[in-house]
């Protein structure tokens, strides 16, 4: 059986001592420099007995414990295994750079913690450390320029001020066309652009280097006029394709977030790197990418308010199992980024405002 050192790894020092992470198997480890400069000496596929060689093990069962809790560790990966074909997919596909897959790879699929607990842990810090000011104001300043804002005079400054997170919701249904509009208002393509190497899609917001990296899937659970399940929206032929049935507890898509299981439905938005990566080599794409989700939330939770439906955004998500419902067969180049629930308030309406409310 063969082995190679694990091309996502990632070191670094703390209190003294050496620790390494394996960011796309996220398991960390801690060794030392001899481990380290053992390592460095292992290039491609090895045999067993080289590393024995290399790392002066002379009895085989404590070189089968050794290599065994290297690759427990992911340091090593053995030849023909699962995660030696994610480690190979990532060596062959990423382009971006270890810091930005430290980043992208190490926040997939974490446990997340509940809501009292996360504010329990703000009171307490609270107690030691006051919180910084949300806002910054000019005070008293005799060179302050006060400027006039009128909502009554223009519509699209009215719908954003009325833009609100609600998540307690009624259990009316919401209209296809409203689910709709917030597609196409967030991805539909709505012309073409070209430069020399092709023709490049336009849309609502803004992409860099208009490479569209984003797909939509719909979690439809309480939408007049179309069945529950899961969809996947064509941008460029504005139509929904089933891709997946019923899903019985969406929270557990969204970290266990009880209230999203009352929401009519929620979008996912889901990144397709390659189409990014094609273009650009530069790792600050992969926080272009991340910029263009915001792009498009904004989008649909302005479209949604206009009409009356709440969409709360959460970044809070279950990687694996929202790529596995949605047909994503990439785990390298392809994965959710963020997510929208819409729904009806429970209470009527979302709030009008006007200027005075500023």
């Amino acid at each position: 059986m063969n082995y190679k050192v694990a091309d996502t790894l990632a070191f670094t020092r703390e209190s003294g001592a050496i620790f390494g992470c394996n960011f796309l198997r996220k398991t960390t480890f801690e060794c030392d420099s001899s481990v380290l400069e053992c390592l460095t000496r292992i290039s491609g596929w090895r045999s067993a007995d080289d590393i024995a060689r290399i790392f002066d093990i002379e009895d085989g069962e404590d070189l089968e414990n050794f290599v065994g809790s290297l690759t427990a560790a992911g340091i090593l990966v053995r030849q023909d295994t699962v995660d030696a074909e994610a480690d190979g997919a990532f060596a062959k596909s990423w382009e971006w750079g270890i810091p930005a897959a430290l980043m992208h790879f190490c926040v997939q699929n974490n446990e997340l913690m509940p809501v009292d607990e996360a504010e329990q842990i703000q009171l307490r810090k609270a107690k030691k450390k006051p919180q910084p000011s949300l806002v910054k104001t000019h005070g008293n300043s005799t060179k302050k320029i006060p400027l006039s804002i009128d909502l009554e005079a223009c519509d699209l400054l009215s719908v954003m001020a009325r833009r609100r997170t609600r998540r307690d919701v009624s259990l009316e249904p919401v209209p296809l066309q409203a689910v709709s509009d917030c597609l196409f208002s967030g991805f539909g393509v709505t012309g073409e652009t070209e430069n020399r190497a092709g023709k490049l899609p336009l849309t609502m917001t803004p992409s860099g280097g208009a490479r569209n990296p984003f797909e939509a899937y719909l979690l439809a659970q309480n939408v007049a006029h179309l069945e529950a399940g899961i969809y996947h929206y064509s941008s460029s032929e504005h139509s929904l394709l089933p891709v997946a049935g019923v899903v019985d507890t969406p929270a557990d898509l969204v970290g266990g977030q009880p209230w999203v299981n009352d929401m009519a439905c929620v979008i996912f938005l889901c990144a397709h790197f390659e189409r990014t990566m094609w273009k650009y080599s530069d790792p600050n794409a992969y926080r272009v990418v991340m910029i263009e989700a915001g792009h498009i939330g904004q989008n649909i939770m302005l479209t949604a308010t206009k009409h009356a439906l709440t969409a709360c955004p959460t970044a809070a998500l279950c990687h694996a199992k929202v790529s596995a419902l949605c047909g994503l067969d990439d785990p390298i180049m392809q994965t959710p980024v963020y997510a929208l629930a819409l729904g009806r308030p429970r209470n009527g309406s979302l709030p009008i405002s006007s200027s005075k409310d500023l």
